[in-house]
């Protein structure tokens, strides 16, 4: 599976999503709920609803691979079962707000120990990097530079206003115009079927991050590599035809 352009996910892929995300949730719940004084309402009950369970994400889940107006509507329903009335549109607000605000709660971890080194392999290999995410500029940035990275990749596309997020192709058939790689040269590696669903939108093979054995399990025939740690892109990248 040679590749001369590689494009990751970032939550989840580069970075342990549990790690990071589930403290940002669980503190901005606790932020939201205070401001309503609704401190009775159990976050794990919200919590279980974005699909997470003992601290642990489903990717299947709204917090794996939702938006945060999904997840507003999850919210505002939960809170009209405990007799509190909001509106999903002012439930977002409250929701990007208290997350932005929360985002020194989570823990920045890579996905495995030598994610860096195995970066550094890929590229000076010669291939293309890029990052493709949902999330916003400023806490991509600071996620890659704490676990120094970020100067590896050749573009980064976010959530700026700009680029149309995942599943949507755009930031795939941008890169590979950018640095002149072709769809059967280039891969996508990422743990949802979202990114999944990009890479064949833009008809580019697709290696997926299997982290569980329920990840494996829905992501195995559906991709055309699964691997455990994204060090084992150095091997599976090295030319061979097959996988």
């Amino acid at each position: 599976m040679k590749a001369d352009a590689i494009i990751f996910d970032k939550d989840g892929t580069l970075i342990d999503f549990d790690a990071f995300w589930v403290g940002v949730s669980v503190s901005a719940l606790e932020d939201i709920l205070s401001g309503l004084e609704r401190r009775d309402i159990p976050i794990e009950e919200i919590l279980e609803a974005y699909g997470v369970y003992d601290g642990v994400t489903d990717i299947d889940g709204v917090l794996c691979k939702g938006t945060y107006a999904e997840m507003a509507e999850i919210f505002s329903q939960i809170l009209a079962r405990h007799g509190c009335s909001l509106s999903a549109e002012a439930a977002e607000a409250l929701i990007v707000d208290a997350y932005n605000r929360s985002t020194d709660k989570g823990k920045i971890l890579p996905t495995c120990p030598d994610l860096a080194s195995a970066l550094e392999a890929l590229k000076k290999r010669g291939a293309r990097l890029a990052v493709v995410t949902t999330d916003n500029p400023e806490i991509t940035e600071e996620c890659l530079r704490v676990l120094g990275i970020y100067d590896l990749f050749d573009k980064i596309y976010t959530d700026d206003g700009k680029t149309p997020k995942k599943p949507n192709p755009s930031a795939a058939l941008n890169f590979m115009e950018l640095v002149g790689a072709s769809p059967e040269r280039t891969l996508m590696v990422g743990d949802t079927m979202t990114d999944v669903t990009f890479a064949r939108r833009a008809g580019i093979s697709v290696c997926a991050l299997a982290s569980s054995i329920k990840a494996r399990e829905a992501l195995l025939p559906r991709a055309d590599a699964v691997i455990s740690k994204i060090s084992e892109l150095v091997e599976l990248t090295e030319g061979r035809e097959e996988c």
